[in-house]
C-alpha cells in the first residue's frame, strides 16, 4: 500500500513537494545468546560469548559498578529472563568490538534488524522515525525502548518511538526480545522490543574519540564519560559529539538507470535542467533544447543530486545518579539529551508549464510556426543549485525518575514516571506553483518566467522560490506507575515470583506551521491507563528434578490498556521453559499483542489533491470508465475511525550449552506472526475493484458529497475554479492490511582458550520462511519473498586474542532479493545477487606505564573490498538494502583516566 501511495504522491507533487504532502498527510551474531546475558542465570556473558577481550578489560575500571543489573527486557519481574523467548543481548564489550560510535551504527550489525549493515537514516526521505524494525516488519511494530521505558517519538510525520541517541560510553547493552511483548509493554511490541540499557555507575574518566574516511564521505566522534560512586550511591555523565558527510547518488557510479540492456526499460528523467519542450501541432513530439530538433530529447539523472545518505550533526548527553535511603529504599534517576541537526539534499521538482509567443523568452522548435509550447524542466537556474537542502533539527529529552523500596519482606514496591519531549523543526524549501504559472503567462521580461536560461528577473525568481514547508512539531509523553514484584512463596522448585501495577501515560502531538502558505496547524492528545501483571512459577528445579525434567517453569502475562480516542485492549502472553538435560533448554511462547494507532495516524492533516483526466488515466485509472478516464478528487490523511493493528505471535525454540563442551552455545528459535488491521492507505490498484474499499470511492461525486469531502481537508494543488469531478476518492488511512510471517533465528558460538589467548567464531542470524502479504482482508495474498524481503541475512565472526592484541572479522550477509520490474511490455521478474560484505577490527592495548596506560588504539575498516550493492532492473539499479557509504577506515583512541 505504501508503495502505491509514494508512487502516486510522487507523480502529483515531485521531490520536495512530496515531502511536504507527506508531512501534511501524514549486535553481532557472536554476542547472541537465548538467555546469558540476563541476570540471575549464572553465566557471566563477558567471559564465555565469543568476543575479543582487550587486556586492559572495561569490567577493570568497573570495579565499583552495581552488583547484577536487575533490568530484563521482556519481564515485569527483576532478574527473571522472559521465559520462552529468545534473548539476543550486545554487550559493552561486544560494542567496543564492533566500533560503533552512535546508536544507529549499533544495531546495523544486528542481522535480524532490517537496518542491518546499511548506513540508516531517518524514514521518508529525513521527515520520519529514525528507529529499527525487526525481520522485514515495520518499523512501528517494534517497540524502542532504554532501561525498560517507553521513549517519545522526534519525527515530523512519524509517531512511533525513535533510537535514543545514547553517548556510545554509557551503553552497557543492548536485549533484543524478538516476540510479541505487548502483556508487559503494551503498544508497539508486535514484533518485538529493542532496550537500550545504560551504565549506572563508574568511577574515573573515560574518553574516546575516532575518525573515519570513504569515498566522498568522512565521519567524526568524540566522547566522553566521568562518574563517581560512594557506598551508597552513584553519580554519572557522559557526551558526545558526532558528525558525518554527505553521500550524493552522483557520488557512487554504480547506480543506473536504463535498464533496456538487462530487457527493462529507460528511467532517467526528462525533467532536466535542460528543458524538453512539446507543441499542441505534433502532440507527444519532444523538442530538447537547445536545438529543439523534432524527435530528441533530454535525459538526466535526477537522484544524482539527492542524498543517499545525509549529513549529520549530533551532540548528546547523559546523566544518571542513584542513591540509598538506608537499606530499603533507592532514589535513582535518568536523563538523556540529544540534539541532532540533519541537512538532506533533495532534487528540485520538475516543473510543467504552458508558455505562449507573447511570453519573450518563448522559443519556438525551428521551422514549426508554434505559437504555444510546453516546456518540462528542473528549476535549477530558479533555485540557483541543483538541489534543494531540507533541514530537520531534532531536540530530544528522555527521562525517568522513581523510588525503589523493598516491603513485605523481598517484595519491591517502584513508583516511578516518565518525562519525554520532543521538538522537530523542519523546513523543505519548494516552488510556488501559483507564482511559477503567473510567471509563464507572463509579458515582459520583468514579469515572465524563462525556462530555457537565466533570464528570469531576480523579482520573479524570488516570488516562485519564496515559497516551503516549514512546520515546528513538538511531541510529549507523561507517564506514572506503580509496579510490586518479587517472590512471594517458596515452592519445590523455587520461588513464585509476581508482579502488578498500573500506569498512566498522556501523549501529546501539537504542530504549527505552513505548506506555502497554507496553515497547517495539529493538536494531538491521548489518554492510556493501564493495568498489568505477571506470575512465574518454578515447577521443576534443583531440589525436586526428575530424569528428563531437570527444570520447567512456567510464565503468565497480562496487560488491559484503555485508550481515551478508540478503546480498551487486553493482550495476553504464557511462556514455558523446559530443561530435559543439563545444557539443554526447550522453550516455548504464545500471545496477543497490539499497536495503537499513532497521534497522526489518528490525526494528521488531511490533503485534497488532483488529477487530471490523463494523469488519472495512468495512476488512478478507473477500470469501469474504459478510455473516459475522469477528473479525479483523492484525499490523504489521518483518519479518526483507525482501531489499533493486532497480532498473534507464537515461539518455540532450543539453546544448548552442552558441558562436554562449555564454551560452545547455540540456539534456534522459531517464529509465527500474524499481524491484522494494518495500517496504511487504500492502494489505487485494487480501490476501484476490492469491495473492502467500495464505501471510499465516490463515482460521479454530487456537490454535496464533494463539499463533505472538501470540510475535511487542506487544498494541496486544487485548480481554481474546480473542475468537474469525476471521480472522488477517500484514500485517509485505514485499517486494511494483513501480513503473515514465520521463520528462523539461530546463533552458533564457540570460544577456545589457548596458550597465547583466545580463537573464537559464530554464526547468526534470520531466517524467513514465509512473508506472505494481503492489502486488504479480501485482496489476494502476495508473496513478499518474491516483492523485494530478503530471506536470510546472517552474520559470520572470526577472531583471536594475543596478549594486548584484538582481531575480529566478520563477514555480514544479506540474501538477494527478488522483485518485479518495469518491462517495455508490462512487467517482470527478477533476482538480484546476495549482498555479502568484509569487516576487520583490530585493537591494541598499549604498555600499561606512563602516559600509554589504559590506553587502546583500534582500526576499523568495514565493507573491506568495497563491495558494490547487487543489480536490479530498476530502483537506480540495486537490489535490496545495502550500505552507501562502501569501504569505511577509521581510527579510535579510547583512554581510561
Amino acid at each position: 500500500m505504501a508503495r502505491d501511495w509514494m508512487g502516486k504522491k510522487q507523480i502529483a507533487l515531485s521531490g520536495t513537494s512530496m515531502l511536504a504532502a507527506m508531512l501534511v498527510a501524514a549486535g553481532p551474531g557472536w554476542a547472541q545468546t537465548a538467555d546469558a546475558a540476563a541476570p540471575g542465570t549464572g553465566g557471566d556473558p563477558a567471559s564465555e560469548a565469543p568476543i575479543a577481550q582487550s587486556a586492559v578489560d572495561d569490567r577493570a575500571g568497573d570495579a565499583s559498578d552495581e552488583a547484577p543489573e536487575i533490568i530484563v527486557t521482556g519481564s515485569s519481574i527483576r532478574g527473571v529472563p522472559p521465559t520462552g523467548s529468545n534473548l539476543i543481548s550486545v554487550t559493552r564489550d561486544d560494542i567496543k568490538t564492533i566500533g560503533a560510535v552512535t546508536t544507529p551504527d549499533l544495531v546495523a550489525s544486528v542481522p535480524q534488524l532490517n537496518s542491518f549493515n546499511t548506513a540508516p537514516r531517518a524514514n521518508n526521505g529525513g521527515a520520519g522515525s529514525f528507529a529499527p524494525g525487526l525481520r522485514s516488519l515495520p518499523t512501528s511494530a517494534t517497540l524502542v525502548l532504554m532501561n525498560g521505558h517507553r521513549l517519545v517519538a522526534g519525527g515530523a510525520n512519524e509517531t512511533n518511538p525513535d533510537y535514543p541517541l545514547i553517548p556510545d560510553l554509557a551503553i552497557e547493552r543492548v536485549e533484543i526480545v524478538g516476540d510479541g511483548a505487548s502483556s508487559v509493554y503494551g503498544s508497539d511490541a508486535i514484533a518485538g522490543v529493542v532496550n537500550f540499557i545504560t551504565r549506572k555507575s563508574y568511577s574515573g574518566v573515560q574518553a574516546s574519540v575516532r575518525y573515519g574516511m570513504a569515498d566522498d564521505y568522512h565521519s567524526f566522534s568524540a566522547s566522553a564519560l566521568a562518574g563517581q560512586s560512594w557506598e551508597t550511591g552513584s553519580v554519572l555523565a557522559a557526551y558526545q559529539y558526532s558528525e558525518n558527510g554527505n553521500i550524493t547518488g552522483g557520488d557512487r557510479a554504480y547506480r543506473q538507470l536504463d535498464f533496456r540492456a538487462a530487457g527493462g526499460v529507460d528511467t532517467r528523467a526528462t525533467g532536466c535542467p535542460s528543458p524538453n519542450v512539446t507543441i499542441p501541432a505534433t502532440g507527444a513530439v519532444p523538442y530538447a533544447a537547445p536545438a529543439l530538433a523534432p524527435n530528441t530529447r533530454n535525459f538526466c539523472d535526477n537522484g544524482a543530486v539527492a542524498d543517499l545518505f545525509p549529513a549529520s550533526q549530533l551532540h548528546s548527553a547523559f546523566v544518571t545518579a542513584r542513591q540509598e535511603l538506608g537499606e530499603r529504599v533507592t532514589l535513582w534517576g535518568d536523563l538523556l539529551y540529544s540534539d541532532r541537526d540533519d541537512t538532506v539534499r533533495a532534487t528540485p521538482p520538475t516543473q510543467t508549464v504552458t508558455i505562449r509567443s507573447t511570453n519573450p523568452f518563448f522559443r519556438a522548435p525551428p521551422g514549426t510556426g508554434a505559437t504555444q509550447e510546453t516546456v518540462l524542466f528542473r528549476p535549477d537556474n530558479l533555485v540557483g543549485a541543483d538541489h534543494f537542502d531540507n533541514s530537520f533539527r531534532t531536540n530530544v529529552g528522555n527521562s525517568s525518575a522513581g523510588i525503589d523500596a523493598r516491603v513485605f519482606g523481598d517484595l519491591n514496591l517502584s513508583v516511578y514516571g516518565t518525562y519525554d519531549w520532543a521538538k522537530n523543526v523542519a523546513f523543505l524549501p519548494q516552488i510556488n506553483p501559483v507564482a511559477i504559472a503567473v510567471a509563464a503567462a507572463g509579458t515582459t521580461p520583468a514579469t515572465a518566467l524563462d525556462p530555457f536560461g537565466q533570464g528570469t528577473s531576480p523579482a520573479v525568481v524570488a516570488a516562485i522560490t519564496d515559497f516551503s514547508t516549514s512546520v515546528t512539531i513538538r511531541q510529549r509523553t507523561k507517564l506514572g506507575a506503580i509496579k510490586l514484584d518479587g517472590p512471594v512463596a517458596s515452592l519445590p522448585g523455587g520461588e513464585l515470583k509476581i508482579a502488578a501495577g498500573a500506569e498512566y501515560r498522556r501523549e501529546t502531538f501539537a504542530q504549527r506551521g505552513f505548506v506555502g502558505t497554507t496553515p497547517v496547524p495539529e493538536n494531538l492528545g491521548r489518554n492510556i491507563r493501564s493495568v498489568f501483571g505477571e506470575v512465574f512459577v518454578p515447577i521443576v528445579g534443583d531440589d525436586n528434578q526428575a530424569p528428563l525434567i531437570h527444570r520447567l517453569s512456567l510464565s503468565l502475562s497480562g496487560r488491559h490498556d484503555d485508550y481515551s480516542d478508540f478503546g480498551t485492549t487486553t493482550n495476553p502472553k504464557v511462556g514455558v521453559n523446559w530443561d530435559p538435560a543439563d545444557g539443554v533448554t526447550l522453550r516455548g511462547t504464545y500471545g496477543r499483542s497490539f499497536r495503537a494507532p499513532g497521534l497522526r495516524d489518528v490525526g494528521a492533516t488531511v490533503g485534497a489533491y488532483f488529477f487530471d483526466a490523463p494523469t488519472a488515466a495512468v495512476l488512478a485509472r478507473d477500470p469501469t470508465r474504459g478510455a473516459n478516464q475522469v477528473n479525479t478528487l483523492y484525499l490523504l490523511g489521518g483518519n479518526r475511525d483507525l482501531q489499533p493493528e493486532k497480532a498473534r505471535t507464537f515461539s518455540f525454540g532450543v539453546d544448548l550449552q552442552p558441558r562436554f563442551l562449555p564454551n560452545f552455545r547455540a540456539s534456534a528459535t522459531f517464529y509465527d506472526i500474524r499481524f491484522t488491521e494494518v495500517i496504511g492507505t487504500p492502494p489505487t490498484a485494487l480501490i476501484f475493484t476490492d469491495p473492502t474499499f467500495a464505501s471510499v470511492v465516490y463515482r460521479n461525486p454530487s456537490p454535496a458529497q464533494l463539499a463533505s469531502l472538501l470540510a475535511i481537508a487542506v487544498p494541496v494543488n486544487l485548480p481554481t475554479p474546480l473542475p468537474a469531478i469525476g471521480n472522488a476518492l477517500d484514500q485517509r488511512r485505514g485499517n486494511f492490511g494483513v501480513r503473515e510471517t514465520n521463520g528462523l533465528d539461530f546463533d552458533l558460538s564457540y570460544r577456545h582458550p589457548t596458550d597465547f589467548g583466545a580463537v573464537f567464531a559464530g554464526l547468526a542470524g534470520n531466517y524467513i520462511l514465509k512473508f506472505d502479504t494481503q492489502l486488504s482482508p479480501t485482496a489476494a495474498a502476495s508473496n513478499s519473498l518474491r516483492l523485494g524481503v530478503p530471506r536470510a541475512t546472517l552474520r559470520a565472526t572470526a577472531g583471536l586474542t594475543a596478549g594486548p592484541v584484538n582481531f575480529v572479522s566478520f563477514v555480514n550477509y544479506r540474501d538477494g532479493v527478488t522483485n518485479i520490474f518495469a518491462t517495455p511490455t508490462g512487467t517482470g521478474e527478477f533476482s538480484a545477487d546476495p549482498y555479502t560484505t568484509v569487516d576487520l577490527r583490530l585493537s591494541v592495548t598499549l604498555p600499561d606505564t606512563g602516559l600509554a596506560s589504559g590506553t587502546e588504539l583500534a582500526l576499523q575498516v568495514n565493507d573491506l573490498f568495497d563491495k558494490k550493492p547487487p543489480f536490479f532492473p530498476g530502483t537506480d539499479g540495486i537490489g535490496g538494502n545495502y550500505n552507501p557509504i562502501g569501504r569505511f577506515v577509521a581510527v579510535n583512541l579510547r583512554k581510561t583516566f
